[in-house]
C-alpha cells in the first residue's frame, strides 16, 4: 500500500513538473489609452512584425465606465464591475464609510476593495509563479495572496527598465521563475489627457512605444525567451476630445450642498444627502440635455454595476464628448485635452488586443470581443482552473492554438 502511495506521488510530481515545462509564459502589457487607429497613426515597424506573426482584433470592447482601474481589473479578473467592485478609479463604500481614489493611497493598496480573484492569485494558489511591473491590484494581498514579484507603482521608472525586469524574471532558473507576468505602460494616456487624441504628442508617442516593443522582442530573442513566451498587449480605453463649449454644469442644475459628488468628468456618481434623494433626481431629469440621469436601478443591464453596493443611488452619463462639472472647476482647471469614461459602446473608446507568441495563431485578423474574456483565455494557455468568472473561453477560442 506504501509503495502505491509513494509511486502515485511520484507520478503526480512528474506531471507538474513536466506541466511546468511544456508551459509557454504569458506577458500581458498594457499600453494605458491606446486607440485601435493608433497603428495606422506613424510608423511602427515592431507592432507591424507582431501584427504579422500573431493575432490583431478589430477592437476590444471595455467594460463601463470606461477607466483604467475598472477596466484593467476586469482584464485580470474576467469580472464585470459589479461583480469585482472596482466601479471606478473613485468609489465610496458606504458600509465601510471609506473613500477609495488614485490621491488616496493608503485605501488604494488595501485588499478589501478588490472582489474576484485576479489572474495571479489563481495561479499562485495553483503553484504557478507570477510578477507584476505594474497592474490595477498588484499591490495589494488580495485574498491572501500576492505575485511572487510585485513593485510600488511608480510611474518615473524608464521603459527600458520595466522591460529589463521582465526579461530578469523569466531568465531565472530557479522555482520562483514566472510563467505569468504583468507589464505597464501610462504615457500614451497621460499625453493625450494632457495634448488630446489627435495631438503631435500622442503620435510621438506611439512610435517611442513601438521602439519599446521592439527592445522586448529583442531582449526575448537575445536570450532565447522569444519561441516559449505569449505576449498580450491590450488597453484599457480609447480616448476622445472634450470641448469647452460642451460642459455640463452641475451647480447650475443642483444645489451642491444637497449631494456628494464621487467623480466628475463623464461619469459622475452622485449621493444625495439623507431625504434629497427624489428631489435630486427630478431637478437633474427636467435639465436632462446632452447627459442621462439614472436611478441606480435604472441604469441600462450592459453597464454592469448597478447591482454593487458601492454604486450610488444617481448616476449621470454625459453623451460623448460632453463633460461634466462645476463652475468653479471649470475656472480653475477647464477642462482635459482628451478624456475617456464615457459609454463603452462609444466608438471612441475603444481598444486593442494584439497577441503573440507560441499558444497562438500567425498573421489572423479577428473580430471585435469583450475585455473579460482574456481572463479564461490566459487561464487555459497557463493549464490553469479559472475561478467564476463573466468571460467564455468560447469567444476566444479561435485565436488559441490547440
Amino acid at each position: 500500500m506504501l509503495f502505491v502511495q509513494l509511486l502515485t506521488l511520484t507520478l503526480s510530481l512528474h506531471s507538474a513538473t513536466l506541466a511546468a515545462q511544456q508551459r509557454n509564459a504569458v506577458v500581458l502589457i498594457s499600453i494605458d489609452g491606446f486607440m485601435p487607429e493608433y497603428f495606422d497613426r506613424t510608423d511602427t515597424p515592431n507592432f507591424d512584425l507582431i501584427i504579422e506573426k500573431g493575432v490583431l482584433a478589430e477592437y476590444l470592447i471595455p467594460v463601463f465606465p470606461t477607466l483604467t482601474f475598472t477596466n484593467h481589473y476586469s482584464v485580470v479578473t474576467g469580472l464585470y464591475p459589479e461583480n469585482h467592485g472596482i466601479l471606478s478609479n473613485t468609489m465610496y463604500d458606504p458600509e465601510w464609510d471609506a473613500t477609495f481614489s488614485l490621491g488616496n493611497r493608503e485605501e488604494l493598496v488595501k485588499g478589501r476593495w478588490y472582489e474576484g480573484e485576479p489572474l495571479w492569485v489563481t495561479a499562485e494558489k495553483q503553484g504557478v509563479r507570477t510578477a507584476s511591473m505594474f497592474w490595477v491590484g498588484s499591490e495589494a494581498e488580495i485574498a491572501g495572496v500576492r505575485p511572487t514579484r510585485w513593485n510600488d507603482y511608480d510611474g518615473r521608472i524608464p521603459h527600458e527598465q520595466r522591460i529589463d525586469s521582465v526579461i530578469t524574471w523569466l531568465t531565472l532558473e530557479d522555482d520562483t521563475r514566472p510563467d505569468f507576468i504583468t507589464l505597464y505602460f501610462s504615457r500614451i494616456d497621460s499625453e493625450g489627457h494632457r495634448h488630446g487624441p489627435e495631438s503631435d504628442q500622442v503620435t510621438q508617442a506611439i512610435a517611442d512605444m513601438d521602439q519599446d516593443m521592439g527592445y522586448l522582442i529583442s531582449g526575448l530573442e537575445r536570450n532565447g525567451l522569444l519561441e516559449s513566451t505569449n505576449l498580450v498587449i491590450v488597453s484599457d480605453h480609447g480616448m476622445a476630445a472634450p470641448s469647452e463649449d460642451k460642459v455640463i454644469f452641475l451647480d447650475e442644475i443642483i444645489d451642491l450642498d444637497d449631494l456628494r459628488v464621487v467623480g466628475w468628468g463623464p461619469v459622475s456618481m452622485i449621493r444625495p444627502n439623507e431625504g434629497k434623494r427624489e428631489e435630486v433626481y427630478e431637478l437633474l431629469k427636467a435639465k436632462e440635455d446632452n447627459y442621462r440621469v439614472y436611478y441606480r436601478q435604472e441604469l441600462p443591464d450592459e453597464y454592469r454595476i448597478g447591482s454593487h453596493r458601492r454604486t450610488p443611488e444617481i448616476i449621470l452619463v454625459a453623451d460623448l464628448p460632453w463633460t461634466i462639472t462645476s463652475r468653479s472647476m471649470f475656472e480653475r482647471r477647464g477642462v482635459l485635452a482628451g478624456h475617456h469614461g464615457w459609454d463603452h459602446r462609444e466608438p471612441e473608446m475603444r481598444t486593442i488586443f494584439l497577441a503573440k507568441g507560441p499558444d497562438f495563431h500567425e498573421g489572423k485578423r479577428v473580430g471585435p470581443f469583450e475585455l473579460v474574456h482574456i481572463y479564461e483565455m490566459i487561464c487555459y494557455i497557463l493549464d490553469l482552473e479559472p475561478a467564476g468568472n463573466d468571460g467564455s473561453l468560447k469567444e476566444v477560442w479561435h485565436i488559441i492554438k490547440k
